[in-house]
């Protein structure tokens, strides 16, 4: 039989039962007191748990992401990848600092100095973006072969006379737009990702040259077969050479630009003017000036 603790029926309390429950009651307040430090570090655990398997903690630390939580961010948040195709050297430099900072950075940004490199890296792999600089020369041509070899990139001309004539014969040979030699170097990220949202800032002798433009568009042209196309400042120069009668190497020694580059300013001057042959040139020439 147990006998009751404090009970004045059966006398004082026993000395060594009342050491043994409080020993018990030790126990047993230990034991609430683990089981309660359990359950709070298994919530903790758990919340642990639960923020560990957030997508972008886990990209963050390094850690692989489970199929299920592994959601890539959407294309415009993504960092993109650039290429830039220019050949001064100081300025390829600094603007790969300057694109590779800030919170808009470009995951990769590869620099090519001429359209054959810049084939070659594109066949390592795909940019988002092509930065070509328009002072390159041939450049329109350059964009119309990258534009032939990846139709799906955006190819954005940079540091281009605001001019009507300028701006569209870059978008004539496949540019996705343009950043003006006005821009400062703190605005280019800026441009770039406007042009990628499908916008161009533009000033409004531009904007209202390409209304002029679209409103004078085929329709006029087949009421005016003899309108004049827009020609670059350095197709005009090799309209005006082939007339004086220059060979294309004679025309390569003045403007000092290779052989190769000269003949492609000839090709796209026909193309442009729609004709065969470069003989025809002056014909068209005198035809329009009367015009």
């Amino acid at each position: 039989m147990q006998v009751p603790i404090g009970n004045p029926e059966f006398g004082p309390p026993d000395t060594a039962n009342k050491i043994k429950i409080n020993d018990e009651q030790l126990c047993l307040s230990d034991k609430l007191d683990t089981s309660e430090c359990c359950m709070a570090g298994a919530l903790r655990g758990n919340e642990i748990d639960q923020v560990s398997a957030r997508p972008h903690d886990s990209v963050g630390s390094g850690a692989a992401a489970s199929p299920a939580s592994a959601v890539l961010p959407p294309e415009s948040e993504r960092p993109l990848s650039l290429l830039l195709l220019s050949d001064i050297r100081f300025m390829c430099e600094g603007l790969t600092d300057a694109l590779r900072q800030g919170a808009c950075a470009f995951r990769t940004v590869s620099v090519a100095a001429d359209l054959p490199e810049a084939m070659t890296v594109m066949r390592a792999g795909l940019p988002d973006l092509i930065l070509i600089d328009a002072a390159l020369p041939d450049g329109p041509a350059a964009v119309r072969r990258l534009h032939q070899h990846a139709p799906e990139i955006r190819i954005i001309a940079l540091a281009v006379a605001e001019t009507e004539a300028e701006v569209i014969a870059w978008a004539e040979a496949g540019a996705s737009g343009y950043v003006p030699r006005s821009a400062a170097l703190a605005d280019l990220v800026g441009f770039l990702t406007g042009i990628m949202r499908g916008e161009q800032f533009c000033s409004p002798r531009v904007a209202a040259g390409l209304l002029r433009r679209i409103a004078n568009g085929p329709r006029a042209h087949a009421a005016n077969p003899r309108a004049r196309p827009a020609l670059t400042a350095r197709e005009e120069e090799i309209v005006s050479l082939i007339d004086a009668g220059l060979t294309n190497k004679e025309i390569a020694r003045r403007l000092k630009i290779c052989l190769a580059t000269t003949k492609s300013h000839v090709h796209n001057v026909l193309s442009k003017l729609d004709l065969e042959r470069r003989t025809q040139v002056s014909r068209w020439l005198r035809d329009h000036q009367r015009a």
